[in-house]
């Protein structure tokens, strides 16, 4: 991979394409910051109860894995972490998937690498057979459908290498809202918008340098 190469997570993707133009600039100022220092990373802020979402899937007690989540969140996560356990659950209630293994992916376009950990997104099956890839989106804001457009897209490339047979879905955990494409979704503008977005966040990201 040469130098000008720039690697970030599908999560901070989202955040890029649903972010104003000024707010863009500052949002590729402080994920540069963030993934060039291996410490800021290790600590995210949402990371534990990202951990305990992949646990309460293939967990008979859920809720009890997420109030558990909560009961160690550090004072500044505790209001966070308990909208997050409330919206899934109400989700969760409604759905009833059980957790399935996936692997990891990555979406290229020039220079730009999108990766997809395994431990960032969930695999679900659900009683009639179908599998679902699903990204859990746990900021504040709410979220779209129209925001959730570009990270669908990127799922649904990947999910043949993730989860083969999956259909791509985000999940506002906070609303317990899953958003996923629709049928007659002009998957070539899409792609066309991808490959732009990729490119303004190069341009951000020297720009910041």
């Amino acid at each position: 991979m040469s130098s000008d190469s720039v690697q970030i997570g599908l999560a901070a993707f989202l955040d890029y394409t649903r972010s104003n133009t000024r707010g863009c600039v500052n949002l590729v100022k402080a994920q540069r910051t963030m993934y060039l220092d291996p410490d800021r990373r290790a600590s995210a802020f949402y990371g534990p109860f990202r951990a305990a979402l992949r646990r309460a899937v293939n967990s008979p007690d859920p809720e009890r894995v997420l109030t558990r989540t909560v009961a160690k969140a550090r004072p500044v996560q505790r209001s966070h972490f308990e909208a997050l356990r409330a919206g899934f659950l109400q989700w969760w209630g409604k759905t009833r998937g059980t957790g399935v293994p996936i692997s990891s992916g990555r979406w290229q376009c020039g220079q730009l690498t999108i990766n997809i950990p395994d431990q960032g997104c969930l695999g679900l099956r659900y009683r009639n057979g179908r599998t679902e890839l699903v990204l859990p989106y746990l900021k504040e804001p709410e979220l779209t459908a129209e925001d959730a457009y570009p990270a669908l897209r990127i799922l649904e490339l990947e999910s043949d290498e993730m989860l083969p047979g999956a259909a791509p879905a985000v999940l506002d955990v906070r609303r317990g809202k899953l958003h996923k494409l629709r049928k007659n979704t002009n998957r070539g503008d899409l792609d066309a918008y991808l490959e732009a977005e990729a490119a303004k966040y190069l341009v951000h990201w020297q720009a910041a340098a």
